[in-house]
């Protein structure tokens, strides 16, 4: 019984689920894909094929920790520097406490201004990416190709480079902030709706289809009920993303509270800058609940059935199903609400495109002669901030994000302590944070500072992911490793790390380019060379510039989303 504790055949469990003592040490087992038996007595040796999914699940992680690594040494990041830094980061933290509101009517009326802001963006982007997922998800290669391309370019470019576009089309103003928000968070909806239409059920589709129905039934009704939990949770979860966004384009001029924050910190009144981040922190946490209640029926409900009836076929009310109308019924009622309070009338969005055609010859050509001297570095420090912190983010967000979830924590203290801690970092805005660092480091250390500051963003944001996939793991292969024998660590490194290996590469990757596009925010407080040419050329309004320097950042994330969809390919 003590060797069948051993790694390999938990291993083995896990590639060929089944009863882990169906051989016993002494009988002669052939190896994996036929072969000769094995000797007397080795049985218990069994080993997994070497196979292109495994080389993929060992070398990625040992590439990214070498990478990682290598980034920090570039940028200086050792341990001392790390205590040193925190030090003063609480020490900053101590200056800036009780927090303090001198006006709270005005901080809720910003607040507000800044929540409907968030929530009609989210909503145009939701109706943008599901269109854009189901295309993305088509077997037709063509429009799985265009609508690819679509989703990597809105994410690749910076939502404050959108909103500069923006109020160049349209002027200066709320709307500008929408479409912003909008168009920047199709890159990541659209992915991930995609993603979820990919893993739906084929079976469920195929039986709907055999009841007569046409395309469009078969997607709304064999499609849409599988995926409608994944794209709530989606969607409520770049709601919060989208108030955070706004927050830092109300710091460039969108108004909101993020005009406040900018203004407390520039008058160094850094207890009134703790109570509006309290403030916002109270705002995710209310979006966050909502989320979780929101999810949790959804998942809780089973799948939705399909019934036949005269003349076509018939959905049951079930559960499930009730609280997908409610959501979705609730949901255009807030984003009619919030689309009137921004302004974004029908009319004003039409005027916004005419207004974005005529401003494209603003933007292009681009010219790089002004920045071609610091591209290059520029680029590899902005890589090696990224690297640096995902790095330091992932290690910190894939335990705390296990925590977090109830199929893998090991009680509801611990599960709930993670999530609260989680949703706290999450909550925080990425500009603040990044203030806070560069405070406490100074800027001479800015590229330091940046880089811890995206760390503690990118572990909130992992751990957030890991979470909501540790929750639908599938019961099988923890049950059968457990049964041949294995302990607690072998089960949470087999059965629960060998599930999440495709996703939890997904997610670093994913991780990568969000710090990539990062480095506007880390230019605003001159963290980082190529954002600070940026925000200098904003401010300028060197239109083709900013394009020039927006255009290589662009080229990396779509080396990173290459190198992310051929990881996913093998993976799976």
């Amino acid at each position: 019984m003590t060797r069948a504790r051993s790694a390999p055949t938990a291993t083995a469990a896990r590639d060929h689920p089944g009863p882990a003592s169906a051989a016993s040490p002494s009988s002669p087992v052939s190896p994996a894909g036929g072969g000769p038996p094995a000797r007397p007595g080795t049985a218990h040796r069994l080993r997994p094929p070497r196979t292109g999914r495994r080389a993929a699940a060992w070398g990625f992680p040992i590439v990214f920790v070498a990478l990682g690594v290598l980034a920090l040494d570039r940028l200086g990041v050792g341990i001392g520097g790390l205590i040193g830094g925190f030090g003063e980061v609480a020490a900053l933290l101590a200056r800036a406490w009780p927090p303090t509101l001198s006006d709270p009517a005005t901080t809720l009326a910003h607040v507000l201004d800044t929540l409907w802001m968030a929530l009609a963006g989210t909503a145009l982007a939701t109706v943008l990416a599901a269109v854009l997922g189901v295309l993305a998800a088509s077997p037709v290669r063509t429009a799985r190709s265009a609508a690819l391309a679509v989703i990597v370019a809105c994410r690749a470019i910076p939502d404050v480079v959108f909103a500069v576009f923006f109020v160049a089309a349209v002027g200066i103003g709320p709307l500008p902030g929408v479409l912003a928000l909008g168009l920047h968070s199709v890159g990541m909806l659209g992915k991930l709706f995609a993603e979820a239409v990919e893993q739906a059920d084929t079976g469920v589709r195929e039986a709907v289809a055999g009841t007569g129905a046409g395309p469009a039934q078969r997607l709304l009704a064999g499609v849409l009920p599988q995926v409608a939990p994944a794209w709530i949770a989606a969607i409520l979860y770049r709601l919060d993303i989208n108030f955070r966004g706004s927050v830092l384009l109300g710091a460039v001029g969108a108004g909101g509270i993020g005009l406040d924050l900018k203004t407390a910190f520039g008058f160094t009144d850094y207890q009134e800058a703790t109570g509006l981040a309290l403030v916002t922190v109270a705002v995710v946490l209310l979006v966050e609940a909502v989320s979780v209640t929101l999810r949790g029926q959804l998942l809780g409900a089973g799948r939705t059935g399909i019934v036949p009836a005269e003349g076509g076929t018939r959905v049951p009310w079930t559960r499930g199903r009730l609280a997908v109308h409610l959501a979705g019924w609730g949901g255009m009622l807030l984003a009619t609400v919030a689309f009137w309070q921004v302004g974004a009338s029908p009319a004003a969005l039409a005027d916004a495109v005419g207004g974005s055609l005529r401003a494209l010859g603003d933007f292009f050509p681009p010219d790089f002669a002004p920045v071609a001297g610091l591209l290059g570095e520029g680029l590899a420090e902005t890589a090696a901030i990224a690297l640096g912190a995902t790095f330091l983010g992932t290690l910190a967000g894939v335990p705390l994000g296990l925590a977090a979830a109830r199929a893998v924590a090991p009680n509801d203290g611990v599960r709930l302590a993670a999530r609260t801690f989680c949703v706290g970092l999450r909550s925080i805005p990425d500009l603040l944070l990044v203030l806070v660092f560069v405070a406490a480091f100074g800027l001479m250390d800015g590229p330091v500072a940046g880089t811890l500051a995206l760390a503690v963003c990118t572990a909130a944001l992992v751990a957030k992911l890991v979470a909501d996939d540790a929750e639908e793991l599938r019961r099988g292969p923890r049950e059968a490793v457990s049964s041949a024998g294995a302990g607690p660590a072998q089960e949470l490194t087999v059965a629960v790390l060998g599930q999440l290996t495709p996703r939890l590469a997904a997610t670093t990757l994913y991780a990568l380019d969000v710090n990539l596009r990062a480095f506007f925010i880390l230019g605003i407080v001159g963290a980082g060379e190529l954002g600070y040419a940026l925000s200098q050329h904003i401010r300028a309004l060197n239109h083709d510039v900013v394009t020039a320097i927006v255009v290589p950042v662009f080229v990396l994330v779509l080396a990173v989303e290459a190198i992310s969809a051929r990881l996913r390919s093998v993976l799976q």
